[in-house]
């Protein structure tokens, strides 16, 4: 049995991870921490039957900056993984308010490094993203993993800080950590304000394509 605390599994991207690790591997345990804002559903795992499992999975609402919720549900569902997908994602709502990205990208990634580190947990998975490499020219080469941190946004510059956070905690603790950074993800579930859904939906209702 391996048990797996997923946060931000009622999103986009976590709870077709959530749906993944239920599926693919039927001896893990899913914790899902979740807050439920705007952009996480539970209907978006509505349809997965092993949710109704408890042995399989459990959902809990909470914040992941909230510490002690975090310590307690390592502690009493012996998690010997944490899989971050938790965070506010949309660059042009961190130009309006950053303050929610700071607390959830930033300190909510700092409790969770904390508690691995404290813990021992086996494995620290990060879900960051592209943006934390800023933006090309056409005539510029496409970034790798070496390409420098060059937020453009507060939403860029708070997944940057994590990273580099994630970075510190596996250097510094020896948290075992590893970091993804996705670009441009679409399917099923994601939310209506993303880019490619955003396009597709005003191509239809034939509106114009803000890019």
């Amino acid at each position: 049995m391996r048990n797996l605390l997923i946060t931000g599994g009622c999103g986009f991207i976590g709870s077709h991870f959530v749906r993944l690790v239920l599926h693919e591997r039927p001896h893990y345990r899913v914790v899902n921490l979740d807050l439920l804002t705007y952009a996480g559903n539970l209907k978006n795992l509505a349809t997965e039957r092993r949710i109704r499992d408890d042995s399989a999975y459990r959902f809990v609402l909470g914040d992941v900056a909230d510490a002690s919720l975090v310590n307690e549900l390592i502690e009493q569902e012996n998690i010997d993984a944490i899989v971050n997908f938790a965070a506010e994602t949309h660059v042009d709502r961190s130009l309006l308010d950053s303050a929610p990205f700071l607390r959830t990208n930033v300190e909510g990634t700092r409790v969770l490094l904390e508690a691995a580190s404290s813990r021992l947990i086996g494995r620290f998975l990060q879900v960051s993203t592209d943006e934390v490499y800023g933006s090309l020219t056409l005539s510029e080469p496409s970034f790798t993993e070496e390409s420098p941190l060059k937020s453009n946004s507060p939403y860029a510059a708070s997944k940057a800080a994590a990273d580099l956070l994630v970075r510190a905690y596996h250097r510094s603790y020896g948290v075992q950590a590893l970091v993804t950074r996705c670009s441009n993800n679409y399917g099923p579930y994601q939310f209506p304000e993303k880019f490619l859904p955003l396009l597709v939906t005003n191509a239809l209702e034939d509106r114009a394509l803000p890019i």
